[in-house]
């Protein structure tokens, strides 16, 4: 087989493979450190549609302008990474005892179904009103 006929099939099986593969592992983000009860802010780039921004709190529960400038910082970064995509951002809080085995709660400082939303069109962060999945 030659090498032109190897580098078609194999970028024939990415490009068909890449459609169906997950979200990458999430990345880090090192943002709104100056924000009590932060360590954990992350961003999981996904394959299609808008990527997701998850901003934890860990043993201390945000008031609205702490959760405002937390997320708002933690966007800022994110869009660095990749701002041709929308990114939904989310805020969580998770108890101290608890460490990383999950039962974080979703918080909603903007109200039910509200996010903060990186729009990539205009390159803006708005508010958002999701639908409810149902």
């Amino acid at each position: 087989m030659s090498r032109w006929v190897r580098w078609a099939t194999v970028f024939l099986v990415t490009s068909l493979y890449a459609p169906f593969t997950a979200a990458e592992s999430p990345i880090t983000l090192y943002c709104a450190r100056d924000v009590p009860g932060l360590p954990d802010a992350e961003m999981k780039l996904n394959v299609g549609g808008s990527h997701v921004m998850h901003v934890i709190f860990v043993g201390v529960r945000p008031s609205r302008a702490q959760a405002d400038r937390a997320l708002r910082d933690c966007l800022n970064t994110a869009k660095k990474l990749d701002g041709s995509r929308d990114i939904l951002a989310s805020l969580w809080h998770r108890d101290r005892d608890r460490g990383n085995s999950g039962g974080d709660e979703l918080l909603q400082p903007y109200g039910p179904f509200t996010n903060l939303v990186y729009k990539a069109s205009s390159k803006t962060v708005v508010l958002q009103k999701l639908k409810p999945i149902r």
